[in-house]
């Protein structure tokens, strides 16, 4: 009973989360699009540019490559065959449903807003189709991919392992979200869109994930295939 207490409130403050999640991204949206620039954001991004040590702009170059256009595909292949290799197939159907929710980076071009400069001017900057743009797509699939596997780890590793997993993937998440303005590749107003959009979409991944062990424990063939004959323990 007390199990079935806390996970009730659980759902209950994902769904709050999500929905306040969702409309702050409406709204965001709306606001960006009638406007140049926001509130204190063009202050905030020379001060993360000028202030960001050197090594953590490097780390930002490194995760920056693979979530290109090019190698976001190849990175999302590489992690669901070792979610597949050492969780399995129930976990890598996870990562396969946030990885479709990546489909939002689709929206990194729904405001047509500039990159930062070096002059910090809005109004003069460089903007290029898919170079660029509200929300991020970058930080969309980060929060989707990165943030999937934290999920994934806390049924699927033990305590340590968990642990670990989930602080690094938070970190990848954090230093994505950084280095996207502190680089001048977004303004944080991309940025926070970007987060905005994610959250519920996450959110919305994991219960529907959760709920495939009730959905096919009634079909044989489904319940081999995913947890090999052996649902209960999910």
């Amino acid at each position: 009973m007390k199990f079935m207490q806390i996970r009730n409130k659980s759902f209950v403050f994902s769904v709050f989360l999500g929905t306040i999640s969702a409309i702050g991204a409406i709204v965001l949206s709306i606001r960006v699009k009638r406007s140049e620039s926001l509130r204190g954001e063009i202050g905030l991004s020379r001060w993360m540019h000028e202030n960001t040590p050197q090594p953590i702009d490097f780390l930002g170059k490194l995760i920056d490559a693979p979530i290109t256009d090019i190698g976001a595909p190849l990175l999302f292949i590489g992690i669901s065959l070792l979610i597949f290799w050492r969780w399995g197939r129930y976990a890598t159907v996870g990562v396969f449903m946030a990885g479709a929710m990546t489909g939002l980076t689709r929206l990194s071009d729904i405001v047509e807003r500039p990159k930062p400069n070096s002059a910090f001017t809005f109004n003069t900057g460089f903007y290029n189709y898919r170079d660029g743009g509200y929300p991020s797509g970058h930080v969309v699939y980060a929060v989707m991919i990165f943030g999937m596997i934290a999920v994934l780890a806390q049924t699927n590793a033990n305590y340590k392992i968990r642990k670990r997993i989930q602080v690094f993937m938070g970190l990848l998440i954090l230093l994505n979200i950084w280095t996207r303005i502190s680089e001048l590749h977004h303004w944080p107003g991309d940025v926070l869109g970007a987060v905005l959009l994610s959250v519920p979409a996450l959110l919305l991944v994991t219960w529907l994930h959760k709920l495939i062990p009730t959905t096919v424990v009634k079909s044989k063939s489904l319940n081999r295939f995913l947890f090999g004959g052996d649902s209960e323990k999910y």
